[in-house]
């Protein structure tokens, strides 16, 4: 279930990101049927798929030596302070292993351009 901010389609300024009502007489604060549900506990997913991205246990990787550690059921976010070079080496060596990664593209894209 996807929580929206309330009355987000009505005005333009207003985005689509949750917040929590907080006016006195919110309908969905105040939980009136018909209106949009509010974040509880029952909503949780269960412990053992909570924080997984499309099924698979996430990983910060910040070196290639971290790459060894890992299995196929890891998924790889390479950290933001790993420059474009290493970016690069370190999904070779994903690929290899076939672990998928998230975030490869930004940064080794742009030391392709500054290299030409």
């Amino acid at each position: 279930m996807e929580f929206t901010k309330h009355d987000f389609k009505k005005l333009k300024r207003v985005g689509s990101s949750w917040r929590k009502p907080t006016g006195k007489k919110n309908k969905t604060k105040v939980g009136k049927k018909g209106h949009k549900k509010m974040p509880s506990k029952g909503f949780k997913s269960n412990s053992s798929k909570r924080g997984m991205i499309a099924g698979k246990i996430p990983f910060r990787v910040l070196s290639l030596s971290d790459v060894d550690k890992l299995k196929e059921d890891n998924i790889v976010i390479i950290g933001s302070s790993v420059g474009g070079l290493k970016r690069k080496l370190i999904y070779e060596k994903c690929k290899e292993k076939k672990i998928a990664v998230i975030n490869y593209a930004g940064k080794a894209k742009d030391t392709e351009k500054n290299s030409k």
